[in-house]
């Protein structure tokens, strides 16, 4: 139970870092400009509801998928903490990661009626990282309960990040440009550590070190 709960807490933390809500909420409000607050939450739950599909994919069958193409822990955990070291990094100068919306996306969002599933969904909140976060987390899983503890983390994550969308002008006004720019460095920060440590365990992997 104790080990579950280590895993649920780390991919949990781990996850809401990478998905970052608090920084996708203007990019929400950005291409939801001509949306009543009554579509933008729908749009919100909506796109949540299918992340969080996406991601549980991952976590299930992720293992079927990376063995079918002959991919090793060792290379999983080397290449997801290189991607995710490149997130960090953008989050510390306070770019919009490369992973999630680019800006032609997010115009193109912009003259779209509904941007739940993309690019709200994918890549916004269920991008590249996050899916690398559950791959490496997958591999570490090896019991009924470590899966369902990364189902709940994952159902977690969501559940706050749709409650942070639905908010999303409020929180604005109250965080500011300036509260929402210091959490994401911040994240950031504990990414880059995290990202590191990834590289390392999987060449200690590769190299049995």
């Amino acid at each position: 139970m104790d080990a579950a709960f280590d895993i649920f807490t780390a991919f949990a933390l781990q996850l809401f870092i990478i998905v970052d809500p608090l920084a996708g909420l203007p990019v929400f409000l950005a291409i939801t400009p001509d949306n009543t607050r009554q579509e933008r939450q729908t749009m919100a739950i909506r796109g949540c509801l299918v992340a969080f599909v996406v991601l549980v994919f991952f976590i299930l069958f992720g293992r079927f998928v990376m063995t079918y193409f002959g991919i090793e822990t060792p290379a999983i955990r080397i290449c997801g903490g290189l991607l995710l070291f490149v997130i960090s990094l953008e989050m510390l100068y306070g770019r919009p990661t490369g992973t999630g919306t680019s800006r032609r996306e997010e115009r193109i969002a912009e003259t779209k009626e509904d941007i739940s599933i993309t690019p709200l969904a994918f890549p916004l909140l269920a991008g590249p990282g996050a899916i690398a976060t559950c791959l490496i987390f997958a591999e570490h899983a090896r019991t009924a309960e470590s899966f369902l503890a990364l189902l709940f983390g994952n159902a977690v994550v969501f559940v706050v990040t749709c409650l942070l969308l639905l908010r999303a002008d409020t929180l604005l006004r109250l965080l500011g440009a300036l509260g929402t720019a210091i959490v994401t460095r911040l994240m950031g920060l504990i990414l880059a550590f995290l990202s590191v440590q990834y590289v390392i365990d999987g060449i200690r992997g590769a190299f049995a070190l």
